[in-house]
């Protein structure tokens, strides 16, 4: 599929994708989604016109906006974060990559990482993703659903793979009220990118 090329991205905030809005479906999975995810994801986007929540740029954007998807580079993710002071999981720079952002109105927020030539609020679910979820004491409540299918990180931190799709790996970190996802249509990926230890706060 023919791609036009991508928007340029300015290092100060994000820049609103034209068109309509394309907001992430839910996936729900079995115990995880139950005993700990606020809301997992398979991400499809689907069109969604919603005149709340339509970008906002980083002079209005507050810690109850809904976001994007917009383009941002890193300097942007970092005063995002920063303006509203939450923390946004990424899985650090990729050379070449727009990083898409997404953040629901109940605080969900996702990096999507598109490849060059790709446009901000594409269709498809083929893109590597990680997700930031509110929910308090996110890390003992993975442990406690793990049923030693848990995975050690470096720093601190415990993967999942979500039972019965194997896309998505939950992660989360002793004393952090966040869980994070990381999809990727390659189960592989997913896994190796959870347990790399890139996947942090940007910063």
């Amino acid at each position: 599929m023919n791609e036009t090329t991508k928007q340029p991205v300015h290092s100060e905030g994000p820049q609103s994708a034209p068109g309509r809005l394309r907001q992430p479906r839910i996936r729900l999975g079995a115990v995880i989604a139950l005993a700990v995810a606020a809301g997992v994801i398979a991400w499809i986007a689907v069109g969604k016109d919603d005149s709340s929540t339509s970008p906002k740029g980083p002079t209005s954007v507050t810690r109850s906006s809904s976001i994007g998807p917009a383009a941002y580079s890193p300097q942007g993710l970092r005063a995002l974060s920063a303006k509203l002071n939450l923390p946004i999981y990424w899985a650090a720079t990729k050379k070449g990559y727009t990083y898409e952002v997404t953040r629901t109105a109940d605080g969900k927020i996702y990096v999507r990482y598109l490849p060059p030539g790709v446009k901000v609020g594409a269709k498809g679910s083929s893109y590597l993703i990680i997700a930031t979820y509110p929910y308090r004491h996110a890390y003992q409540a993975l442990k406690a659903v793990q049923d030693g299918r848990g995975h050690r990180i470096r720093g601190g931190g415990l993967a999942v793979v979500q039972d019965g799709y194997p896309q998505s790996v939950h992660v989360a970190f002793a004393n952090k009220n966040y869980q994070v996802e990381v999809y990727d249509p390659s189960p592989k990926t997913s896994l190796a990118v959870a347990l790399s230890g890139v996947v942090r706060p940007v910063s």
